[in-house]
């Protein structure tokens, strides 16, 4: 048991664990940098996706219109009805989802005391 004890001792007592200690908070900035920059990429792309998405459903809907007025021009104003609720049902139900997605992923933990964890942690 005591020789156990002089062996930690002894690992205690070395002179390189100040460069030890330094190599590992290096080792922990760097890791903390990769992971910043690895959450700006995922950043980025969703933002280009929401943009592209946007792009698209704006050509989409433009073009949607653009055939209901052709077909209402040509008098099958029962078809073109039938496309612009379907339209407006399915742009309607998108934004639902992604409001009720948005919601969910910013929602506070299910947590009685996490107001007053999070103004304990602030002082």
């Amino acid at each position: 048991m005591n020789e156990h004890k002089n062996n930690r001792d002894h690992f205690d007592s070395r002179s390189e664990l100040p460069i030890e200690r330094n190599a590992l908070i290096d080792l922990t900035k760097k890791e903390q940098d990769h992971r910043h920059k690895l959450q700006d990429n995922q950043q980025k792309a969703n933002n280009s996706s929401y943009f592209f998405g946007m792009i698209f459903g704006t050509i989409y809907n433009l073009g949607l219109l653009y055939l209901i007025y052709d077909l209402i021009n040509q008098g099958y104003r029962g078809l073109a009805l039938k496309l612009f609720i379907i339209n407006a049902f399915l742009i309607l139900s998108c934004f639902g989802l992604l409001t009720f997605s948005r919601k969910l992923s910013f929602k506070k933990p299910f947590n009685k005391n996490y107001d007053n964890h999070r103004r304990n942690f602030k002082k």
